[in-house]
């Protein structure tokens, strides 16, 4: 059936007129060129999705840093003072986490996440989602500085926290298909990282239930100390 397709088409061909046929040519050429222009575009889509990922992470930050200073009410009143320097507290606190996330996400895009997947980009608006809600969390503990406030403030770190791990994995992924060790260590990587923040949290947690203002302390020195440490201890290189 294939074979009578071809024989039936060369024989339509061959009835055109030469202007015809001159003109088919034309347009198979421009087809042909259409459909290399596309598979330039689609080799060049995941360098186009890192570089607005990177710029969707900054302008989706910055909203939410944004967001928690807002939350901020001014004292109107003498009384009302030491709760207003209470508020500036919590939001040096979820400043410093977010900005300790903000960094590890421009780590990774800088030394290994050069050609991101769609799960490396659903990956990532999940962790944006999960920090947008931290001005909730944030204005929770403003209004009720209680265990349970900061509980689910340690919750929704916790959830980013794994998030951030799965988008170093599968943004690292790509790179590691050549080498099955750099896979296997990635892997292993992936998973002391997971475990660690699981016992880290869950300390947190258990220390907010019985002195939340130091588990909220904590909460700033951790991503502070984070943040100071060299790039090569944060497992970029």
């Amino acid at each position: 059936m294939f074979k009578l397709h071809k024989v039936f088409d060369s024989l339509h061909y061959r009835r055109l007129s030469s202007v015809q046929k001159e003109e088919l040519k034309e347009a198979r050429d421009k087809v042909h060129q259409a459909q290399q222009k596309v598979h330039q575009a689609q080799q060049k889509e995941p360098e186009r999705l890192r570089e607005h990922l990177e710029t969707f992470n900054d302008a989706v930050i910055a909203i939410i840093i944004t967001i928690i200073v807002l939350q901020i009410q001014p004292a109107f009143k003498a009384s009302q003072y030491l709760e207003f320097l209470g508020n500036i507290v919590i939001f040096i606190i979820a400043f410093f986490i977010i900005a300790d996330f903000w960094y590890d996400l421009h780590l990774a895009f800088s030394y290994f996440i050069f050609k991101p997947d769609k799960i490396t980009a659903i990956c990532d608006f999940c962790l944006l989602a999960t920090l947008s809600l931290l001005p909730v969390m944030t204005k929770w503990i403003m209004m009720r500085d209680s265990a349970f406030a900061v509980t689910n403030f340690g919750i929704v770190y916790f959830i980013a926290q794994i998030l951030k791990v799965f988008v170093q994995y599968f943004g690292a992924k790509p790179l590691m298909r050549s080498s099955q060790v750099m896979n296997i260590m990635m892997v292993k990587t992936s998973v002391h990282r997971i475990i660690l923040v699981f016992l880290l949290t869950l300390f947190l947690i258990l220390l907010s239930l019985v002195v939340p203002k130091v588990a909220m302390f904590l909460y700033i020195l951790i991503p502070f100390i984070s943040f100071l440490m060299p790039n090569n201890s944060r497992g970029f290189r």
